[in-house]
């Protein structure tokens, strides 16, 4: 997946038009709303994922960037809601999804798959959640952002390249017996950014939608 900094300014590449990042803030957060709300999700959970959603869709895609003044007092508002509705108990489940989702998303960012500001954005939402619905967001986080990264990636008739790249990488991975990575040339639509929140917010409207037929 192209890398994703939580510190890095936008490029005039990478820059929108607010108008655009606002609309698909609304277009993701909207989604987000509905699902939760036929979900029966309590209403202070949702109106909060709704609004962190839209604030983080708005800042990923107008300058490529989830900042800490939204993260952390969204951190912070969701445990105190856990922990006045739960007590400790509460407060530990929201504790709890936040460290899943934490150790879910090292190893990408290890790699530099993404950024800080993906990884604490993805935390507010464990902690509001819980564990185990992290998980799946994530799981699901991560396969709408391979697949937004290869559209941007296809777009650019790069696609073939990319396979080629990862196939190297797999067979030199499996040659040496230990993890290989053959990073894109400087200028490929590979190394540009993609924003993590339209994944993050697609991910937890298709986690509620699941919830309902589960």
């Amino acid at each position: 997946m192209p890398t994703l900094t939580d510190t890095s300014l936008a490029t005039p590449l990478l820059e929108r038009p607010r108008g655009l990042a606002v609309a698909a803030g609304l277009l993701l957060a909207a989604p987000v709303l509905v699902s939760g709300w036929v979900a029966s999700m309590p209403l202070p959970i949702l109106g909060w994922a709704a609004a962190f959603l839209f604030l983080a869709v708005e800042r990923d895609v107008h300058c490529q960037r989830i900042p800490n003044w939204l993260t952390f007092p969204a951190f912070a508002a969701a445990l105190l809601y856990a922990g006045g509705t739960g007590g400790a108990e509460g407060a530990l489940r929201a504790a709890s999804g936040a460290g899943a989702a934490l150790a879910l998303l090292l190893l990408p960012y290890s790699l530099g798959a993404l950024g800080a500001g993906d990884v604490k954005a993805a935390m507010v939402l464990g902690a509001g959640f819980g564990a185990a619905s992290a998980a799946q967001q994530l799981l699901l986080a991560i396969a709408f952002g391979a697949v937004l990264a290869a559209l941007r990636v296809a777009a650019q008739g790069e696609l073939l390249e990319l396979a080629k790249r990862w196939l190297h990488g797999l067979a030199a991975t499996l040659a040496t017996r230990r993890f290989v990575y053959f990073p894109p040339q400087p200028d490929a639509a590979a190394t540009r950014g993609i924003p993590f929140a339209v994944a993050l917010a697609l991910a937890v409207t298709a986690q509620q939608l699941l919830e309902i037929h589960a």
